[in-house]
C-alpha cells in the first residue's frame, strides 16, 4: 500500500524530495520506545514542509479524548493546553472524518478552538493530516506556520505519505512495548510474572547483601479460591485476582515488589524489611482484604488470605530457600485456620 502511493506521488515530486523522506522515514525505524518517535516525527515533519513548529495528537484510552503527546516550535503553555474531543477544533475533525485540512490564517476558521492560544504563538497557517489505521485514524500530525503563507498540495502530499508511514511505525512500537511488558508483567493482575520475580528477588538479595540490610519475603495464597471459581464462574475469579492484585500494589510501599506466583499465590518481596515489620504490614493487609467486597455473581463477597513470611538473612540467603520456608510457613497458616499470617521459625517448622 505504502509503495503504490509513492509510486503515485513520484509523479509529482521531485526525486530529492522523495530520497529526504525515505531517509527520515528509514531513521524512525531505529527507535525503541515511543517517546523518541514521537519526538523524531514531529522534527520532521517541521523540515519536510518547511514550518516553524508541529504537533501530534493522538487518542487516549482512558479520557475518550485526543491530547498533544508531542510538540516542537511551541510554549510549554501551548503544549499543555487541554485535550480535546474528537469532532472538535481543526484536529478533532481531521482524526474524525480522516481528512487533511489545510489553512492560511487560522483566525479565519470558525471551527478553530483555540484561536487565542494561536494568537499569542503567532501562528498563522496550519495544515493537518491524519494518522490513519485500518479502523480509522489514531490522531494526527500537525503543523504549523507563524507568517499567512499556506501550505501546497505537494507539502499535504508528503506530510500524509510521512503521515502514513509514521502511523505504522508508531503501532509497531507499541506492539513491541506491549511485547516486553508481557515478558515481564503478569497479563491478568498487571503484577510481575513468575520469572520477573526471581529476577528482582535475585537482584534485590544481592543489593541486601552488598549494603548490609534485611529483606523479607510474603508469601500469599487466597484461601478457598477454588470454591469461588466453582460458585461464581471463572470470569469472576479472574476478575477476583485482578482486583486483588490491584489492592496489593495500593496499599503496599512502592518500594515492595508485587508479583504473581502463579494460580492464586502472590509474592511480595519487601527490602529493608525484618520479620517482625513484615508481619505488621501483612496483618494489615489480611485487614484490608477481608474488609473488602469482591464481585460474585449474586453481588459482593468477602475473601481471605493466608501468608507465610521469610527474611534475609536471618533465615536464609538463597533466593530459592527463602520463597520456599515462606511457603512452607503459609501453609502453617492454612492449618492455623487461614486468615492470618506465619513468620518462618526454624525450630518451629522442622
Amino acid at each position: 500500500m505504502f509503495m503504490g502511493v509513492c509510486m503515485a506521488a513520484a509523479e509529482k515530486m521531485d526525486k530529492n524530495i522523495l530520497d529526504k523522506i525515505f531517509f527520515i522515514t528509514e531513521k524512525v525505524l531505529v527507535f525503541d520506545g515511543l517517546n523518541d518517535v514521537f519526538e523524531h516525527i514531529v522534527n520532521s515533519a517541521m523540515i519536510l514542509t518547511k514550518a516553524d513548529a508541529a504537533t501530534i495528537r493522538a487518542f487516549d484510552i482512558e479520557s475518550g479524548n485526543l491530547v498533544i503527546v508531542e510538540g516542537t516550535g511551541l510554549s510549554n503553555g501551548f503544549l499543555s493546553q487541554p485535550p480535546i474531543k474528537i469532532g472538535e477544533g481543526i484536529t478533532g475533525r481531521v482524526v474524525l472524518n480522516a481528512k487533511p485540512f489545510s489553512a492560511a490564517d487560522v483566525s479565519q476558521i470558525k471551527h478553530c478552538v483555540h484561536k487565542e492560544l494561536a494568537q499569542i504563538e503567532g501562528i498563522k497557517a496550519v495544515m493537518s493530516v491524519p494518522m490513519k489505521t485500518n479502523e480509522g485514524a489514531m490522531g494526527c500530525i500537525t503543523v504549523y506556520r507563524k507568517k499567512a503563507e499556506a501550505f501546497t498540495e505537494q507539502d499535504m502530499l508528503l506530510l500524509g505519505i510521512f503521515a502514513g508511514q509514521s502511523t505504522e511505525v508508531i503501532e509497531k512500537t507499541r506492539l513491541i512495548e506491549e511485547l516486553k511488558k508481557q515478558a515481564i508483567f503478569d497479563s491478568l493482575t498487571k503484577v510481575f510474572n513468575k520469572n520477573a520475580l526471581f529476577t528482582e528477588l535475585d537482584s534485590k538479595l544481592s543489593l541486601s547483601s552488598r549494603h548490609g540490610y534485611d529483606l523479607s519475603i510474603i508469601f500469599i495464597d487466597i484461601d478457598d479460591f477454588k470454591k469461588f471459581n466453582d460458585m461464581h464462574g471463572h470470569l469472576l475469579g479472574d476478575k477476583l485476582l485482578a482486583d486483588f492484585a490491584k489492592l496489593l500494589r495500593q496499599f503496599c510501599r512502592k518500594t515492595d515488589i508485587v508479583g504473581r506466583f502463579g494460580g492464586e499465590e502472590f509474592i511480595i518481596i519487601a527490602p529493608h524489611t525484618d520479620k517482625d515489620s513484615a508481619l505488621i504490614v501483612t496483618k494489615k493487609l489480611i485487614d484490608i482484604i477481608r474488609e473488602h467486597k469482591f464481585l460474585g455473581s449474586n453481588g459482593d463477597v468477602s475473601i481471605t488470605f493466608s501468608a507465610g513470611i521469610a527474611s534475609f538473612p536471618k533465615d536464609d540467603q538463597e533466593a530459592s530457600e527463602l520463597l520456599n520456608k515462606a511457603d512452607k510457613a503459609m501453609y502453617k497458616s492454612k492449618m492455623a485456620g487461614k486468615n492470618c499470617a506465619t513468620i518462618w521459625i526454624e525450630e518451629e517448622m522442622m
